[in-house]
């Protein structure tokens, strides 16, 4: 026969037993912390959590453990938990001061294309060879300083590396606007490209150390998309200034928004998270069990075939993507009988294209990093990234070229060749950081975008003579050969673990 359910309760202490308070429900307190939260909030980490139903634990040993929390909460000091914020507030604040200023430096590196028509008027050139002259300097410069700004970033303050560049480039862009001579327009653009390359890869130093590798490649991508920010605004801010007011003005107004953006940028940026004073006072931040071996330039990027594997892979994808953007419009135009207007905007679904692979190649790298089994290669799931892409432009470029006059399957195509290349473009640096040492991540990325612009000279004179001696059959076996020898460069290093995952298993 059952009890009532008073009486029930009451039959542990009927039978001499000690009682458990009684509640009619049960909550827990505490919750998981992700680790960002924990650096935030660090007292959110501690086991607060309170059992009302009943549990072995006597109210003596409750407020032993309650004692306990309050004794860890204690170590905790007020001017500590500053820090943290301070480490939070810090960690945004210079992406986005990276986001728009590399967006500001993109203005400066761009006015000249926007400014020459009214500079060609401006100053009588009847042809074009003036202008070509100018933009033709340019990239020879730029790709070689991208080598040399990655050393200056690994060897110098990012940020103020940064600020270096995006300073002189805007004082040149003024200088340009005073300026009156052909000799003077190209030494002072020449000058412009050299130091360009000091922009990119500072904010590549200054977005590793802030980001984890888990989410590092969703806020590459979204970085990598200033690119597309200035690219937008630009024509109507410099080509607007020229337009309106004279070619003075176009390369004047990029320079003076340059100068009071390098000023913003400068107060907001920092170099990466001051961990040792936080890990002093903190309980559960830990240092890095290993010390960081020393591996000079030489050994780890000049004779590393890993990062030479990845710079002819990056080549191969400036050969596609720029052979794309030089000569795809004249192909649409000859085979489709196409005005120039009318090819430029089917064109636009590949810059279109382009602007989506950006923003979701690093967001997929991210996952299959975070589901990869434990011990398998960080570096080597953005590795399957790229290849996958590379195999994908190897089967859309044959279909581009057999592709009938139907001008939205053609716009459908060129949206997956955008995609697919601007996204391999966009991970190939990410592979290059984290697979070189620590001491030399950024030198890697300016290592493999100075071979890299090689792929972009190959895309323009030679490969005309392909199209004038050969045909467009030619161009498309070259592009796609391309692609396939980039797929298969990459494939071995699906495998390839980061240089911090080789420190941690003694593999360095």
């Amino acid at each position: 026969m059952s009890l009532p359910p008073m009486i029930s309760m009451m039959s542990p202490v009927l039978k001499g037993e000690p009682r458990t308070p009684w509640t009619p429900w049960s909550r827990p307190v505490s919750r998981p912390v992700s680790r960002l939260g924990r650096l935030s909030r660090p007292w959110r980490g501690l086991d607060t959590s309170i059992d009302f139903v009943g549990s072995a634990r006597s109210r003596r040993s409750r407020r032993s453990q309650r004692s306990a929390d309050e004794s860890e909460l204690n170590q905790i000091k007020p001017k500590s938990i500053k820090s943290i914020k301070s480490i939070k507030y810090g960690k945004w604040f210079t992406f986005w001061a990276c986001f728009f200023g590399y967006s500001v430096c993109y203005f400066t590196r761009q006015s000249l294309s926007y400014t020459a028509p009214v500079l060609r008027q401006a100053m009588g050139w009847k042809g074009l060879s003036e202008i070509g002259k100018l933009q033709s300097l340019f990239p020879l410069a730029y790709g070689s300083s991208r080598f040399l700004g990655g050393l200056l970033g690994d060897l110098l303050s990012p940020k103020r590396v940064f600020a270096l560049g995006l300073c002189v480039c805007s004082l040149l862009n003024i200088a340009f606007g005073l300026s009156s001579t052909l000799p003077q327009f190209a030494f002072i653009w020449l000058l412009n490209g050299c130091f360009q390359g000091l922009a990119a890869p500072p904010c590549v130093k200054m977005i590793t150390n802030w980001f984890d590798p888990e989410e590092r490649g969703f806020w590459w991508s979204v970085w990598h998309a200033s690119i597309n920010l200035g690219g937008f605004l630009c024509p109507f801010f410099a080509g607007g200034l020229a337009g309106h007011f004279g070619w003075r003005y176009g390369m004047l107004g990029p320079g003076f928004l340059g100068l009071a953006t390098v000023v913003l940028c400068y107060l907001a940026m920092s170099d990466g998270p001051k961990a040792p004073k936080v890990e002093k006072s903190v309980k559960g931040v830990k240092a890095e069990a290993k010390p960081e071996p020393e591996v000079s330039l030489v050994d780890g990027i000049i004779l590393n075939p890993v990062q030479w594997a990845l710079g002819i892979a990056y080549m191969l994808v400036y050969v596609c993507r720029q052979g794309l953007s030089v000569w795809a419009i004249f192909y649409l135009m000859q085979m489709g009988s196409l005005s120039p207007a009318k090819a430029a905007a089917l064109f636009s679904g590949f810059e279109l294209g382009g602007f989506l692979g950006n923003l979701t190649a690093g967001t997929l790298s991210d996952l299959l990093l975070r589901r990869a089994r434990a011990g398998a290669g960080d570096v080597g799931q953005r590795a399957k990234v790229v290849c996958i892409y590379f195999l994908a432009t190897l089967l859309l470029l044959p279909a581009l070229r057999a592709c009938p006059n139907l001008p939205w399957l053609q716009y459908l195509l060129l949206l997956g060749l955008g995609h697919f290349l601007c996204g391999a473009q966009l991970l190939l640096p990410l592979v290059a950081n984290e697979s070189a040492p620590k001491a030399w991540s950024t030198t890697a990325t300016g290592f493999i975008g100075w071979i890299g612009y090689f792929g972009a000279a190959l895309s323009g004179f030679p490969l005309s003579r392909v199209v004038q001696s050969l045909g467009w059959s030619s161009y498309f076996t070259v592009l796609t050969v391309a692609a396939g020898a980039g797929a298969l460069l990459v494939l071995p290093l699906r495998n390839l673990r980061s240089w911090k995952q080789k420190v941690e298993m003694g593999q360095v």
